[in-house]
């Protein structure tokens, strides 16, 4: 069952609006960036997600291969989504920027060094 969900920035001059299912998996990223913003995010299909806002409201980030799209607010500084490297079709959507209804159900996964490391140990 889909769920429509909303969300925006700290000032909230930007804002969103995507729809996606009621049990998410949260990306606990362990990538450079995401590590040091503790960026916890869900992925969604780029059809499903709408920017309510104009995109002069937005800085843009990149860096290493500049293939990951970082966006951040010009205003209060906050990353609400970004357009990961990996997957062009998605955007990952910082999951504390989203207004959670009660009967959503969150499940946290680790990606990215951290998991590297703890595969390399198992071998």
């Amino acid at each position: 069952m889909e769920q429509q969900y909303q969300g925006s920035c700290h000032c909230q001059k930007v804002k969103f609006e995507f729809s996606g299912p009621l049990e998410m998996e949260v990306i606990r990223c362990h990538c450079s960036i995401c590590k040091m913003k503790q960026n916890h995010h869900v992925l969604i299909n780029n059809s499903n997600f709408k920017l309510l806002t104009s995109m002069e409201e937005l800085t843009l980030y990149t860096f290493n291969t500049k293939q990951a799209k970082h966006y951040f607010c010009k205003t209060c500084g906050v990353q609400a989504f970004f357009y990961p490297r990996f997957n062009p079709n998605m955007i990952a959507v910082t999951i504390y920027c989203v207004q959670l209804p009660p009967n959503v159900k969150l499940t946290y996964v680790t990606q990215g060094l951290e998991q590297s490391i703890k595969e390399t140990i198992k071998q």
